[in-house]
């Protein structure tokens, strides 16, 4: 008995050993044991545990006693579940590899766009909730690419080589997401042109950021706010979801002038851009920092800059460049209503004065941001 015991790995093979050798099928073994046929052949097939009462009955039956037939059984099922969450691990892993190749996961978790996981269908599900996938759809990993997107990214030249498009598009599809959350008007493009105009009074009010998000959704224009991720280098974006455009900065500098002249560069890209390319799902991304090379770009710039009275500002301050004062750019923000940082941030940007100019009229943005535009928690 003992000699039989060590070659069983199962119950089953026990079951399967004993039957062969008094030559009884699994019929008879039932009948003998006074259990159903289905619960005879499950224990066999090695499907069902074995509980302590069948354990009772096999030990009346065959030379193993009660005892024998639990230890076999816990060392079986250990066994199994063992090799189960073995196989389970290997199959995560590789299903990590292959998700890294579109996605930052590690990234995506420490910043909660994705939630902790230890299974393959959690981390599935997830990945079917954040690209959009239906259940009963393949979760296909080339669809991650985002084949039917035409994105134009502009990058700065010193993170062109290392700027990572991959991540440039997991934070698009974040920032899509939560824009298909937010309600705003039917979009009015009469609405943003005259309010666009008005964008530099909206800088130096107080609440001038909240009000001026208000007025954008009443013109029928989403904004989000979100931060990019490693190696994207983004400060802003403009697209359409479904069928409202939207403006999404990253705050990637949080400065005053950064931020209203990224916005005012991504409502241009709306108004000179987004409704000619609206059906072909156009994607602007921008790196401020960077030298503007297509047309689309430069177009874009200049609006802005004229947005922000460029032009106005490097007039006025023509005769004093070389002794440029608080007092002359004070006095420039109180005539034309645009805050000082826009100011010096222009003639910094033209070289009329140095950038740690900016320091003196340094102020946060980030905080000023409604949490409701906000796809996650800075």
């Amino acid at each position: 008995m003992a000699k039989n015991k060590r070659k069983f790995e199962s119950p089953g093979q026990a079951l399967k050993f004993y039957l062969t050798e008094n030559g009884w099928t699994q019929d008879d073994l039932a009948h003998i044991l006074t259990i159903s046929l289905k619960h005879t052949n499950e224990i066999i097939k090695d499907k069902k545990s074995i509980s302590i009462d069948t354990a009772i009955l096999l030990s009346k039956v065959f030379e193993m006693d009660a005892y024998e037939w639990m230890v076999l059984d816990t060392t079986f099922q250990l066994s199994k579940k063992n090799a189960q969450k073995k196989e389970e691990k290997e199959e995560l892993v590789e299903r990590q590899v292959e998700v890294y190749k579109y996605l930052p996961i590690n990234e995506l978790l420490k910043k909660g766009w994705l939630k902790p996981y230890n299974k393959i269908d959690d981390l599935n599900n997830q990945l079917r909730a954040f690209f959009g996938v239906p259940k009963n759809k393949p979760l296909d990993f080339s669809t991650l690419k985002l084949n039917n997107v035409a994105i134009e990214y502009r990058k700065s030249d010193a993170y062109k080589e290392s700027a990572n498009e991959i991540n440039a598009k997991a934070w698009y599809q974040m920032a899509l997401n939560h824009s298909k959350k937010i309600k705003v008007e039917k979009y009015n493009e009469k609405g943003l042109i005259e309010l666009t105009n008005n964008l530099h009074n909206y800088t130096i009010i107080k609440d001038g950021i909240k009000l001026f998000m208000n007025d954008l959704s009443k013109v029928g224009v989403k904004f989000v706010f979100l931060s990019h991720l490693s190696k994207t280098y983004l400060d802003g974006a403009a697209f359409y979801a479904d069928n409202n455009p939207v403006v999404t900065l990253t705050g990637r500098y949080d400065r005053v002038d950064n931020f209203w002249f990224t916005l005012a560069h991504e409502v241009s890209h709306i108004l000179l851009h987004l409704p000619k390319n609206k059906d072909n799902d156009t994607i602007f991304m921008d790196d401020s920092t960077s030298a503007m090379t297509s047309k689309k770009e430069k177009e874009a710039n200049q609006m802005a800059e004229k947005i922000l009275l460029q032009d106005k500002i490097l007039d006025f301050f023509e005769q004093y460049i070389g002794y440029i004062t608080e007092e002359k750019v004070h006095e420039f923000s109180s005539i034309y209503n645009i805050h000082p940082s826009i100011v010096v941030g222009i003639l910094a940007f033209n070289k009329k004065v140095s950038y740690s100019t900016l320091h003196r009229f340094k102020e946060s943005v980030r905080d000023k941001i409604p949490n409701k535009y906000r796809a996650e928690a800075f």
